[in-house]
């Protein structure tokens, strides 16, 4: 994302205005040649970089020539046609659809889905199903085979005739039915295709649910047991494997060795360190059994049980163990469901990938049809029926000459489609199709056409609609302008230019200047007393390699000599003595007792080109620019209202 004046941002969180533009022209607050430059778009550049600050003329007066040093720099950009390059335009398109992405969907219906799903997430509900398969794009015939015979199930089970787990084991098909009786444990918001949530929490404790289509086909469930949320917990764990087919020696040797591993910890052996030692779970061992924070559903049933049971940080369980062995398990942290602002923003993600999305498309496309008084004329789309044949569904579909097919299917506002405008969309989305009904495969990708036709529709008005919108696409078509520009002028151009930088710090030497600064030699002592007792070794002339090796005869840490040239930094021993050659009084410095013995007082002079070339840079950068900004000041003419800019409140 480009960085620039207006601060433009990669992620805008937008709440959708319904006001329209007023029919009242905002006033001009400057004019750079001919091109007018609003109060209004000014105004909203201010405020946006000026959040908390009083609104004074000075302020005023001071901000604004930064705008017009920003404009100067639009205008030169679209001089050079800067404006019409594909790439821009693409940029600039990428950013338009992110940003009118919350401006097309029902966000009334967005905000109902994310409020239900949060709320829902505070209970977990235990229950069964049923499972008969009718994929979408299932014959009408099979479809309808699969609903009686789940018709025929459920009444079984009302009647009496035999228990969900019976029925599950003998017609469900799912595979798992055949291990878990259908029974699917405990699950929350968001675990499950949305049509299974809603019918779990909509049948009550000990009732049959009513039939209901996923994706997957039809279901009914058994709700078991609603809870409250058991929230999430980070936990670590000591594993030692054992296949479920395992014989009996093997399985006893794990659980000797499980139980050898419990008497450890019950003797006060760290944790942490068994984990490392003897966990099978190699994944985990070397971060001492550590495993990401999990809530229900997202381990297996013994496990998550278990963990969830350890009512204090610390506790750890007696040894378990599931399918993939033996555990013990340590809780380190728990946690309840986090507030509807901390979730909103993952949950607003999940719900995106979920079919809960389509609702609110749905939604918003019949907003957009009453909006705009959205006509029909269906029989028009009998001739595109009739000119359909069996390629489409091969994806390799030629309709031939349909210039004669002008008649329109539907019209939103003042603008029709017509038949030839869909037989465009039906070649461009044609594919293998697994549909057999060509007629019904049609009108599945009219209804798809209709639907993008209005969504696009609303789309080409949202400059026109949303003033937030319309200032906000400008900000990022400047922006970008101005980082492309400023990038070629300044950035890239002194990265470039070796021989200007070069230039650039020879003659500008004494703006890279060391200050005054000592060479010599930095003793760092455990204590005071060894800081002493080596300060005199100096004077008795015992040279350092001696003083070192004595001094460090039993730890290496009661004495560290560096030596080199220093500068008066605050903090460090240069920063505290007189620069002045001899050996300096003994200063505390972070627990260490620190004294320096001066060899050489060193004037200002030059810092080395390549030791200081990031700031040589970016000096020459300040200059380029402000050459750079003089030149456009030169070639353009710019008059400022001031009335209009003291009037910005």
């Amino acid at each position: 994302m480009r960085v620039s004046i207006v601060h433009i941002l990669a992620t805008v969180v937008f709440t959708v205005s319904s006001v329209m533009l007023t029919a009242q022209e905002s006033p001009v607050i400057m004019t750079i040649d001919d091109t007018k430059v609003t109060q209004e778009e000014f105004e909203n550049i201010y405020k946006k970089n000026n959040k908390d600050s009083v609104i004074t003329e000075e302020a005023l007066d001071e901000y604004v020539e930064l705008f017009i040093n920003f404009k100067l720099k639009v205008k030169e950009a679209e001089r050079l046609q800067m404006d019409t390059n594909p790439d821009f335009k693409a940029e600039l398109a990428g950013y338009r659809k992110q940003l009118a992405r919350p401006y097309l969907v029902d966000n009334e219906m967005t905000d109902q889905l994310l409020k239900e799903a949060y709320e829902r997430l505070k209970t977990e509900v235990d229950a069964s199903h049923i499972l008969m398969i009718a994929k979408p794009d299932a014959s009408p015939e099979d479809t309808l085979k699969a609903y009686n015979t789940l018709k025929d199930v459920r009444k079984k089970i009302i009647d009496g005739k035999m228990t969900f787990s019976d029925a599950a084991m003998t017609y469900s098909q799912d595979p798992s039915a055949q291990s878990n009786e259908g029974r699917l444990g405990y699950f929350t918001s968001l675990q499950m295709v949305y049509p299974f949530e809603n019918a779990a929490y909509n049948t009550e404790v000990g009732e049959i649910s009513d039939i209901v289509r996923s994706r997957f086909g039809y279901h009914i469930l058994k709700v078991h047991d609603k809870r409250e949320a058991r929230g999430e917990i980070r936990v670590a764990h000591i594993m030692v494997k054992v296949d479920q087919t395992a014989d009996e020696a093997t399985t006893e040797k794990a659980k000797a060795k499980i139980e050898d591993i419990y008497d450890e910890l019950e003797s006060g052996t760290d944790f942490d360190q068994l984990a490392r030692q003897h966990s099978d779970d190699k994944s985990s061992s070397r971060n001492g059994g550590e495993l990401p924070w999990f809530g229900t559903g997202k381990m297996v049933q013994e496990f998550e049980d278990t963990a969830f049971s350890l009512e204090n940080d610390g506790d750890f369980s007696r040894p378990f163990r599931t399918s993939y062995g033996w555990h013990i398990v340590k809780r380190l942290e728990r946690k309840g469901i986090e507030s509807y602002d901390d979730m909103e923003r993952n949950l607003k993600q999940r719900i995106n990938k979920d079919v809960r999305s389509q609702m609110s498309t749905r939604s918003f496309v019949k907003k957009v049809k009453d909006e705009y008084g959205f006509k029909e004329k269906v029989k028009n789309l009998d001739p595109v029926q009739a000119l359909a044949d069996s390629t489409l569904l091969k994806g390799s579909w030629r309709p031939g000459d349909t210039s004669k097919m002008t008649a329109w299917l539907f019209q939103i506002g003042d603008k029709k489609y017509t038949q030839d405008d869909f037989i465009y969309y039906l070649r461009a989305s044609q594919g293998r199709s697994r549909e057999t009904d060509l007629r019904k495969y049609v009108a599945d990708k009219y209804d798809l056409f209709k639907q993008k036709s209005l969504i696009d529709y609303e789309d080409s008005k949202l400059e026109q609609k949303y003033p937030d919108f319309r200032a906000l696409m400008k900000e990022y078509r400047d922006g970008i302008l101005l980082f492309e520009l400023t990038d070629q002028k300044v950035w890239t151009k002194a990265v470039r230019d070796t021989t200007g930088l070069k230039q650039y710090y020879e003659d500008h030497k004494e703006d890279f200047m060391y200050d005054e600064r000592v060479e010599g030699t930095i003793f760092r002592c455990k204590d005071k007393a060894t800081a002493e007792r080596v300060r005199e070794m100096i004077l008795s002339g015992d040279p350092n390699d001696e003083i070192e090796k004595t001094v460090n005869s039993e730890s290496q840490l009661d004495l560290t000599i560096t030596s080199g040239k220093y500068e008066a930094d605050e903090g460090t021993i240069a920063g505290l003595i007189e620069f002045e050659k001899g050996i300096s009084d003994i200063h505390e410095i972070d627990d260490q007792w620190v004294f320096m013995q001066v060899k050489e007082v060193l004037p200002p002079s030059p810092r080395p080109f390549d030791k200081i070339k990031g700031l040589v840079t970016a000096a020459y950068q300040n200059q380029l620019e402000k050459e750079w900004i003089e030149e456009l000041r030169g070639r353009y003419t710019v008059k400022v209202d001031k009335d209009v800019l003291y009037s910005v409140k």
